[in-house]
């Protein structure tokens, strides 16, 4: 194989291990981002089941203070009784008392939904508080794995840049800026296998005596369409994809 054609397909293969790279790294934010989500929506759902309950604890609050109020009502309406007249004012505080008290009891029946309803949003938050624990739990490890992760891409990216700029030295200067121009033109794909008569990097068919010629590797030749540099991959090789 033509010495320049061989460092041109590795030069091709190292810059497109940068680039998978390049783009990995790109998405590690949205990634992090990502894992944070169960432990927003766990705080969001025990913030809203909290809220509720805070709100049943002042109704209870005021229930219990209606409650207390209503009670010393009775008991003063009670008090009352041995300064009556007649009987039909005895009748008639005798009514004023069970009003009392049936007004009460419909307050103590509210207060007991309330502290069943309570006791029931306590044992939610308690079970919510559980789960964000685990999914914060969850959220460190993924986080510290991403990190090291990342961390292992920028040695990578550290170790590949050295091997692709050793081999961009060896390039002849015009097949460098050849190279150059057609990365930054074609999507980073400068260099393309040929695969059945076929460019894979536009995917377009060649005319025989050019896949003919390309088949060697003898030297540099370019798609006659998105003039690439193309190579013939060898025999039982799967070919270079775009």
């Amino acid at each position: 194989m033509n010495e320049q054609l061989a460092i041109l397909i590795q030069l091709q293969d190292l810059d497109g291990r940068l680039d998978a790279i390049a783009e990995k790294r790109r998405q590690f934010p949205h990634a992090v981002e990502a894992a944070g989500k169960p432990v927003e929506e766990a705080q969001a759902a025990l913030a809203a089941t909290q809220g509720e309950l805070d709100a049943l604890n002042r109704d209870r609050r005021a229930k219990e203070q209606d409650l207390q109020e209503r009670e010393a009502r009775i008991d003063k309406l009670r008090a009352r009784a041995g300064d009556l007249k007649s009987n039909k004012e005895y009748q008639a505080h005798l009514f004023e008392i069970e009003l009392a008290q049936q007004e009460k009891g419909t307050v103590e029946e509210r207060l007991l939904e309330l502290m069943d309803r309570t006791e029931a949003i306590q044992k939610a938050v308690r079970e919510q508080e559980e789960q964000l624990a685990v999914r914060r739990r969850t959220f460190d490890a993924e986080r510290v794995r991403l990190q090291a992760e990342q961390q292992a891409m920028e040695a990578e990216v550290e170790r590949v840049s050295a091997e692709s700029k050793a081999l961009t030295d060896r390039l002849a200067p015009g097949h460098r800026q050849t190279y150059e121009y057609l990365r930054t033109t074609r999507k980073g794909l400068a260099v393309a296998a040929l695969k059945n008569g076929t460019c894979q990097g536009c995917r377009l068919s060649l005319q025989p005596q050019l896949v003919a010629d390309i088949r060697k590797n003898e030297k540099i030749l370019t798609c006659t369409y998105c003039h690439r540099i193309l190579f013939s991959p060898p025999p039982g090789l799967e070919a270079q994809k775009a």
